[in-house]
């Protein structure tokens, strides 16, 4: 079609491509004929949305076309805050929530703060996490450009908490929101211990231990002593020294953080317990504590537990033990993969398995578990371990001076197309 100039052109329009009349369109519509006939004229130079609507459903005219034209004659901000609504309902495409959320903040309604006090609000009623994104970066943008440091901090802090979901851009959005803490000033109390947090357990996952360590510092110096965010800050301290090598910090936090009495930190503490005899050279009161835990714990419980297990057998070659490990049920398919840190402990097992059945000769199962090891380091970003158990396998070979096969080749080229299936692209191999 020709530019449309206007609502009532572009309804006129198409009302005309369908060869319908304005008798028809009323009867279908619900509308008075001469309603619909001043709209088309122009005599109603701002025709209501909710007027125009039926109209468009029935002619079938595109929304996207509709809302257009509609933002550019209609600025009230209650009009396009209701627009505004009816796109992301109906239409779900971003660039134009985009588009209508831009023109609300233009609104000569209210005063700027105001109207992006109104969206942000709006915004956290959505659930769609692709609008939400959109709108929440609608805001920032217009929040930088008009010095409006509050929303601007809480647009940023937002974006954040949804884009630290994809595992696979870990490190990412770490860099991206580890900013956001020279805006703490302008953030609640509350979302500056989640902000910290948040942070902190981030920076674990990463590996970025004093960082780590920093930011639960801060989640110390800001909340409660009962504040959930706190307690397993102590946790995440913990970790962080004993990753570090700063065993007496670590097992200060550890006393701190078995105050409280929740089934986690009990299965936590077990778990360091044993982690720290085995630093200290008692593997056997290691052994035993894991051994026993394993009777008793979750299916989550059971990876940490076992890869401390099967590191000291192989670490001693303690084969027969390693083999009565690798036997032990663990059911991959019912643990929780909704956490950074349970994935690389899964990866983990499988990196671990692999090495057992390389020492034992099985070396066709070794690059199996390699390949199910490296898959899983590869959805937590760790592209570090993901080429370490690809190069395990060519080492593996090499040891052993065997060839390799085509089916381990053809394994090779399957692993290859399923990380590439998984996010488009072969992350850390190409």
């Amino acid at each position: 079609m020709a530019q449309v100039l206007s609502i009532g052109e572009l309804i006129q329009r198409y009302r005309q491509n369908r060869d319908m009349t304005l008798s028809q369109l009323a009867e279908l519509t619900g509308l008075h004929k001469g309603t619909i006939s001043k709209i088309e004229n122009g005599d109603v130079k701002r025709p209501e949305y909710m007027t125009i609507r039926p109209l468009v459903d029935t002619l079938e005219i595109p929304l996207e076309t509709l809302v257009e034209l509609h933002i550019t004659v209609d600025k009230r901000a209650d009009t396009l805050l209701f627009v505004l609504h009816d796109v992301i309902q109906h239409s779900g495409n971003a660039d134009l929530v985009k588009k209508v959320g831009r023109k609300f903040l233009e609104s000569p309604s209210d005063d700027s703060h105001a109207l992006v006090e109104r969206l942000y609000d709006f915004t956290d009623s959505v659930e769609n996490k692709e609008i939400k994104l959109a709108l929440y970066r609608v805001i920032i943008d217009y929040s930088r450009d008009h010095g409006i440091m509050p929303f601007l901090s809480k647009g940023l802090f937002q974006v954040y908490l949804i884009e630290r979901d994809d595992f696979s851009r870990l490190r990412d959005v770490y860099d991206s929101g580890k900013h956001i803490v020279q805006f703490v000033d302008f953030l609640t109390s509350e979302e500056r211990i989640t902000l910290y947090y948040k942070l902190a357990v981030h920076a674990f996952n990463l590996f970025l231990y004093p960082q780590s360590i920093d930011l639960c510092l801060r989640v110390l110096g800001e909340a409660a002593p009962n504040n959930w965010y706190y307690i397993n800050a102590l946790g995440i301290l913990r970790d962080s020294y004993f990753r570090i090598e700063d065993y007496d910090k670590s097992e200060y936090y550890s006393r701190l953080y078995i105050q409280y009495d929740y089934p986690h930190i009990r299965a936590n503490s077990v778990l360091m317990e044993a982690a720290l005899d085995a630093k200290k050279g008692s593997t056997d009161g290691a052994v035993a504590k894991l051994t026993s835990f394993l009777k008793t714990c979750t299916q989550d419980a059971t990876l940490p537990a076992s890869n401390q297990l099967i590191q000291i057998y192989l670490q001693e070659n303690r084969l027969d033990e390693a083999r009565q490990l690798i036997a032990y049920p663990i059911y991959t398919e019912s643990i929780s993969t909704n956490n950074p840190i349970t994935i690389s402990q899964l990866a983990e097992y499988y990196y671990h398995r692999a090495a057992y059945f390389v020492i034992v000769g099985e070396l066709d199962k070794g690059v199996n578990e390699y390949l199910e090891g490296a898959f899983h380091f590869s959805r937590v970003n760790d592209t570090v371990q993901e080429k370490e158990c690809i190069n395990q396998i060519v080492c593996s070979h090499l040891q052993q001076s065997t060839a390799m096969a085509v089916p381990t080749l053809e394994k090779l080229k399957a692993y290859y197309e399923r990380s590439a299936a998984k996010e488009n692209k072969l992350e850390g191999l190409v």
